[in-house]
């Protein structure tokens, strides 16, 4: 088998950044995915990313890779920093011009199995023989963790879909389709939904919708003291709960909470206009049951009073919850060495699990590092000080893999 020191798996905001890093420090490493897959396939055509423009960059080592040089570079006149939704299309474009320029060689490979093997990881695909790896970094994002409530989970796939499914939401025009949940992913696929000529119904358990305020355009000074804004938002409290090393300061129980209840669900400043007063919203219910009724489905809501909701088809905006248990490729084995909080993997402020030379990225390391590393904005707190972490080990020479040496035992979950 080649063996090699690093490999990343995914090939997201996360993966990319992560890898740009490493290629900085000069440290050999694999990277594997389809790049910006999950962007790619998984999000609706029309769609605009909640984050503004300015926190939608993709941590580099270096200047100039951010979304202003590209918008300057391909003759975007229109672009701004702030107080301008940014396109899914034109992110794409930008992540694509992002990888071409620092991660030219992603792998179209499939991880199928990672185990542990000496004192690294024997690494399975679908497509190709395995490697050795001395390191192992998960950057895959939150597309495995997908939530649908269990009401619904006894309808067939025809009738009941989670928002992450639909690149197309055109096949709905002219059926009635009703969306569970009342954060960005709900009411964006709503809007669109109700654009392209399909007759909505959104149903949410909170008594209102929650909607973010506009930033400003422009900041003077007393901005800077008042709200100081960093890669993901504005104001004090975000840039503790988006420094890691300020985020782990704070209590346990603090931050297992923070890290999921935090930019909670709600919708963007930009999208109230295409959602309030256009498309019907049932807040304040809660789904009991869902049957199949002829052709489409039937759902039982309680609220202030009891009601039923007739749909061809419902689309669950739910979100996600990260639980590495789900993760179809770690063995049981790496499984039963993960020490965890909330489901997500304990991590280091580098991102190193408790499996030595496994390391997490994004999403699954939010109880640790802090709600921020939900977000792209993210990848500017951690991928610099992960690749630093990785590189260190890589530098200290040693054989990567003896046939005489036996797998190094995983030490116990806490």
């Amino acid at each position: 088998m080649i063996s090699i020191d690093v490999i990343v798996i995914g090939a997201g905001p996360y993966g990319l950044s992560i890898s740009a890093h490493l290629r900085h420090r000069g440290v050999e490493h694999m990277i594997v995915g389809r790049v910006m897959n999950t962007w790619r396939a998984h999000m609706p055509l029309g769609l605009f990313l909640k984050s503004e423009p300015y926190g939608s960059v993709i941590s580099a080592a270096s200047r100039g890779l951010d979304l202003k040089t590209y918008a300057g570079m391909h003759g975007l006149d229109d672009y701004s920093d702030r107080g301008r939704p940014l396109s899914l299309e034109r992110f794409l474009g930008y992540a694509d011009w992002f990888a071409g320029q620092l991660v030219p060689d992603v792998r179209d490979l499939t991880v199928t199995r990672v185990t542990p093997y000496g004192g690294g990881f024997k690494v399975e695909f679908a497509e190709e023989p395995p490697i050795l790896a001395r390191q192992v970094v998960v950057a895959t994002g939150v597309l495995p963790y997908a939530v649908v409530p269990g009401e619904l989970s006894g309808l067939p796939s025809d009738l009941m879909t989670h928002s992450s499914v639909h690149r197309h939401l055109d096949q709905f025009s002219g059926r009635r389709v009703a969306v569970i949940g009342a954060g960005q992913s709900a009411l964006q696929t709503a809007a669109l939904l109700h654009e392209g000529g399909a007759e909505v119904q959104v149903i949410a358990r909170r008594q209102a919708v929650s909607w973010e305020t506009k930033t400003p355009d422009t900041l003077g000074i007393a901005d800077y003291i008042r709200k100081p804004p960093n890669t993901l938002c504005e104001g004090w409290a975000c840039v503790v709960l988006n420094s890691p090393d300020m985020f782990r300061l704070l209590p346990e129980r603090v931050r297992t909470n923070k890290s999921r209840t935090t930019f909670g669900p709600s919708g963007a400043w930009w999208l109230r206009d295409r959602v309030e007063g256009v498309v019907d919203i049932l807040t304040g219910h809660r789904l009991v049951a869902a049957e199949t009724r002829g052709a489409g489905v039937r759902l039982e809501l309680d609220g202030p009073r009891t009601s039923l909701v007739d749909a061809d088809h419902v689309i669950a905006g739910t979100g996600f919850r990260v639980d590495t248990a789900r993760l179809p490729f770690l063995s049981e084995e790496i499984q039963a060495g993960l020490a965890k909080r909330g489901d997500c993997p304990m991590v280091s402020r580098v991102g190193e699990s408790t499996v030595p030379g496994l390391y997490f990225a994004g999403a699954h390391t939010m109880t640790s590092l802090g709600p921020g590393v939900r977000f792209i904005a993210g990848t500017h707190h951690t991928s610099a000080s992960l690749a630093r972490s990785v590189a260190r080990r890589a530098s200290k020479g040693r054989a990567l893999f003896e046939p005489e040496v036996l797998p190094e035992p995983l030490p116990a979950p806490c």
